[in-house]
């Protein structure tokens, strides 16, 4: 399919995510370069560096303590991923405040469509950029280009916090000024590989022929072909926020009474709050289900007062479900929680900033 038949890609994403969510929390790392890691000490690894770091060639893996040696004016942020995940549960909850249907890459970053216009697609980036970031005092960078890895390189080429729309009619110059390293998938062997054959950037790359590629480098490299002629093997799998989130669990005891069902019910709720933040949503109805052998089920549900994503609130509904149900006399192998009535979190509160 050429460019021009299918629909712009939009990619967002928060760029360096754990320096940003550090700077974020912390103002006093505003300025000056930062490294979130492991214990240097403890022979801990660069999860996230700033943006002057990576230019001198600190990069995901390396270990803290070389990072530091190379720059030491450098400040040290030690990892954490409970509050990496709570703050990407809010950055999500922010783009689907503003587009309802996308797909998740990672913490931060987000594959959605865009408009075909151009100048609608600059005004649409310039919108959610100023929306997010509003909403999660975050950096948010935009891309748009007629395939999904070239919408993400567009992202990159944004900056820190802009937008870079790559139409239909630029879409070629933009994919033959590409050097070979920033094709996804060519790390520093691959490069080196294309560079022993001559191919140091699209065009030369191109000038190899899908033939000799696939003989060099089998399915990569027919993947490799595809990407320097514009096409994305990989589809774009946007989605809208589900209907409804549910888990359950098998009861293994011997026995079960009311304090197994209440136990399980607990971990029940801490797997829904795990999938209500990944995808920045709220719940407004919960539903108690247990089940027996053969047909014997009992349901309860009920309306929340509020949307809600958190375990402990989830629980205290369930639980008040579960003093509604007699287990006297049924024995109940299998408990069930269901979410329902879910939206973006927070998106009541915005309602009401309209009044």
């Amino acid at each position: 399919m050429s460019p021009a038949a299918r629909p712009p890609v939009g990619y967002a994403e928060v760029p360096e995510f754990h320096v940003a969510v550090a700077r974020r929390d912390d103002p006093s790392l505003a300025e000056g370069p930062v490294v979130v890691g492991g214990d240097p000490e403890k022979r801990g690894k660069v999860v996230a560096a700033s943006a002057s770091l990576r230019e001198r060639g600190i990069v995901d893996g390396m270990g803290v303590a070389e990072a530091l040696d190379r720059a030491p004016e450098a400040k040290w942020v030690r990892t954490d991923m409970g509050r990496a995940r709570e703050v990407s549960g809010s950055l999500r909850a922010a783009i689907r405040r503003e587009i309802e249907a996308v797909e998740l890459e990672g913490l931060a970053g987000f594959y959605m469509r865009a408009p075909a216009d151009p100048a609608e697609a600059e005004a649409w980036a310039a919108r959610l950029i100023e929306s997010v970031t509003r909403q999660t005092g975050l950096p948010l960078r935009v891309g748009v280009a007629p395939a999904r890895f070239a919408a993400r390189l567009a992202a990159e080429d944004a900056g820190e916090d802009g937008a870079r729309i790559v139409d239909v009619e630029r879409f070629e110059a933009y994919l033959l000024a590409l050097p070979i390293a920033r094709l996804p998938g060519v790390g520093p062997k691959t490069a080196a590989r294309l560079a022993e054959l001559g191919a140091v950037d699209v065009p030369s790359l191109r000038a190899l022929g899908l033939e000799r590629l696939d003989v060099l480098l089998g399915n990569h490299g027919r993947t490799l072909w595809q990407l320097a002629a514009g096409e994305d093997p990989k589809p774009l799998r946007v989605r809208r926020r589900p209907a409804s989130l549910s888990r359950e669990e098998t009861l293994g005891a011997d026995r079960v009474d009311e304090p197994v069902v209440r136990s399980s019910i607990h971990r029940l709720t801490e797997r829904l709050e795990s999938a209500l933040r990944r995808d920045g949503l709220s719940a407004g109805r919960i539903a108690l289900r247990l089940a027996g052998p053969g047909e014997r089920t009992v349901t309860r549900s009920c309306s929340l007062e509020a949307p809600v994503a958190d375990a402990a609130a989830l629980a205290r509904a369930a639980h008040g479900l579960m003093d509604r149900v007699d287990l006297g006399g049924h024995d109940f192998r299998r408990v069930g929680l269901v979410l329902k009535g879910l939206e973006a979190a927070g998106a009541e509160d915005r309602q009401l900033d309209l009044f």
